[in-house]
């Protein structure tokens, strides 16, 4: 099973990484543990010989979470792009 971790970062308030809102926070969040789970994943699967019978299961498990992380990226681009399109222009 893959421990997905479950810490904050403060970012700088001057920086677009900061959520603007809690969708994109919640994007943010997603997207960060999700991220945590592919990589676990796909180093299982490295480990696993072709003919091992639970590599089936895990290559399920990491489309399911690509998929998820798919399901937060767009979103989230495009809620970046709207909090860029409001800010004043230097």
């Amino acid at each position: 099973m893959i421990k997905k971790s479950r810490q904050s970062t403060v970012a700088d308030r001057d920086s677009i990484v900061t959520p603007s809102s809690s969708l994109l926070d919640n994007h943010f969040h997603e997207i960060v543990e999700t991220a945590e789970e592919v990589v676990g994943l796909v180093a299982i699967l490295k480990s696993l010989s072709s003919a091992d019978a639970k590599r089936d299961e895990y290559e399920g498990r990491l489309y399911g979470a690509l998929t998820h992380l798919d399901h937060h990226v767009k979103p989230a681009i495009k809620e970046w792009d709207r909090v860029v399109d409001k800010m004043p222009q230097d």
